[in-house]
């Protein structure tokens, strides 16, 4: 089987193996299909972050799976360094269970490689397989539905003005100004800048000294099985690079009280709900004892790191503690996906960089024992070295878990608004 980018000519049965794939699309008919492949094209021929695989067999050249490569800017641990997304992986309904989704995953990986890519991302469609290819879960969202009430009316309304996409620049240079100053964050994509020029969502923002410091974008939605005067506020963005933007842009939220019933909140910010007033959402439930039902929470975002040495190298844990002195440790990383990342690494601060070479070293007499799944959600701060150790899933040897994570455990979860 080759797998090559896709070309204008596959575009056709790319969208038709798409809309089999994800019938939620709702690209089986003729009108939506045909737009549907205008886009494709559109989207592989423009110079861009994306580009488009597809898998075809050997017998008649059919295509017969396909998946998108977004190529990011991503803030780790505040270093911007390049990573690899993967989205869109469709299999055609009539070649399930013929290891095609495995083989694009390798491909994705191999082309990560051979691009000096030391870390990848998805949103599974099942966690549990990605996880089983080594991909680590990232953080937890948290979607809120909070009376316009629950903000705190502290700011100045009048602050918050109708963007429109002729302000896409301002936009961009903000929400890229809070990606540099918060781990995890990617760079404005080109496709989202798109979808801001397109006026996708609204947009309002704050201004101080004409310079943009705060944005939200909202849509409204009516409510459903209610009336035509019933809406949610849906917040699908929300930056800002002073805390002053942020209490006005509360304020004018608590002011829509006539016209919305609830704000709707997706984010990673665990710190969110003792900024509110009251953080309940609507449900009216308890957990026992009394714990008032706040969220829903899922796991998505996933992180896998496929080239160990690379991945220290670009990031050098910057912003982490050091050792006092010079330091060596050793960690065992079983990764069955990439059996060439398997093994033992001895990893090395010189009194300025960490350096990471394999070695020779059995798991057992490793200081550190743990799938490559684990390290991914560890190093990308998902997750502590010493939570992994109370729940008896990781053993470390001759260290101390707490060294190790001031060492290399970012000091705050990633946050991602990116959807790919």
């Amino acid at each position: 089987m080759m797998i090559r980018l896709l070309e204008s000519k596959d575009m056709i049965n790319a969208a038709s193996i798409c809309a089999m794939a994800y019938p939620g699309m709702n690209i089986t008919e003729e009108a939506p299909q045909m737009k549907f492949i205008e886009r494709l094209t559109f989207e592989q021929e423009t110079e861009n972050d994306l580009r488009y695989y597809g898998l075809f067999s050997d017998t008649n050249n059919e295509l017969i799976g396909l998946y998108r490569l977004h190529d990011f800017r991503c803030n780790v641990n505040g270093e911007m360094i390049r990573i690899f997304g993967i989205g869109m992986v469709a299999v055609h309904f009539f070649h399930k269970k013929e290891r095609i989704a495995y083989r694009l995953l390798q491909h994705f990986h191999s082309l990560a490689e051979k691009e000096n890519v030391a870390l990848v991302s998805l949103y599974p469609f099942n966690p549990s397989f990605y996880h089983k290819m080594g991909y680590g879960y990232g953080p937890t969202r948290y979607q809120y539905r909070l009376k316009p009430t629950s903000f705190p009316d502290k700011g100045k309304k009048e602050r918050v003005v109708l963007l429109n996409p002729n302000h896409v620049e301002e936009i961009t240079v903000l929400y890229n100004d809070f990606t540099s100053r918060h781990h995890g964050m990617i760079e404005r994509t080109w496709n989202e800048r798109n979808l801001i020029k397109k006026k996708a969502s609204y947009y309002a923002g704050v201004y101080e000294d004409d310079i943009l410091i705060g944005a939200i974008a909202y849509r409204l939605e009516p409510v459903k099985d209610s009336h035509f005067l019933h809406h949610d506020l849906i917040v699908y963005e929300w930056v800002w690079s002073k805390p002053s933007a942020f209490i006005d842009i509360c304020s004018w939220l608590y002011s829509q009280q006539d016209q919305v019933d609830r704000i709707v909140i997706r984010t990673h910010d665990e710190s969110l709900m003792y900024q509110l007033n009251d953080p309940r959402n609507d449900t009216n439930r308890l957990i026992p004892s009394v714990y008032h039902e706040v969220a829903q929470v899922g796991s998505g975002l996933m992180y896998k790191i496929i080239s160990v040495e690379k991945f220290i190298e670009t990031t050098n844990f910057q912003s982490l503690d050091r050792p006092e002195q010079g330091t060596s440790i050793t960690l065992y990383v079983n990764d069955t996906f990439l059996p060439k990342q398997d093994g033992t690494y001895k990893i090395t601060y010189n009194g300025v960089n960490w350096e990471a070479v394999k070695v020779q070293i059995s798991k057992e007499e490793a200081n550190v024992s743990l799938t490559i799944s684990d390290l991914s959600s560890w190093w990308m701060g998902c997750v502590s070295l010493e939570q992994f150790i109370n729940y008896g899933k990781v053993q470390v040897n001759e260290c101390h878990a707490t060294d190790l994570d001031r060492w290399f455990k970012p000091k705050s979860k990633p946050i991602c608004l990116t959807s790919f």
